[in-house]
């Protein structure tokens, strides 16, 4: 019977760009196409909230921005994702909550809804940027190993 020699698999490295995140599989992305998918999240999440619900109803004014912070953070990191965070907040806060001066006081639903937001957005992002630094030791890791065989095997 012939006995199967498992050869150590080899892996194709993907330098991470200087300012970029290095993806667990395939390509890395540049900055300007992570900061870019942020922004038209965000834009996109607006063009929902607005179709869904029109500008008169105060209603969840922060739910779909919560989905493109998400995203964001998944697709692109911390950056991107702080980035959706701020820009749902501004844009959130411009078209969906009731109109308030600039130096005005928040009534205690706005100030409420704006600090919940920004706690779970936050959040958000944080857990991302965990997972990803977790996905990318991780890789560090094996691709070392793969290294100490190939070494140990000669």
């Amino acid at each position: 019977m012939s006995e199967l020699k498992s050869e150590p698999a080899v892996r194709r490295e993907t330098p991470a760009p200087a300012g970029g995140l290095a993806q667990p599989y395939g390509r890395p992305r540049a900055r300007l196409e992570r900061y870019g998918v942020a922004v038209a999240l965000v834009l996109l999440a607006f063009a929902l909230r607005w179709a869904i619900f029109g500008h008169l109803d105060s209603r969840l004014p922060f739910a779909f921005f919560l989905v493109a912070v998400m995203v964001a953070a998944w697709y692109g990191g911390l950056g991107p994702g702080m980035l959706a965070a701020v820009g749902g907040l501004l844009v959130g806060d411009y078209f969906f909550l009731p109109q308030h001066g600039a130096y005005a006081a928040l009534g205690d639903a706005e100030r409420t809804v704006i600090t919940l937001y920004a706690i779970n957005a936050t959040l958000i992002v944080v857990l991302m940027e965990s997972l990803h630094a977790k996905i990318r030791k991780l890789e560090w890791a094996l691709e070392n190993a793969g290294k100490d065989d190939r070494s140990a095997s000669r």
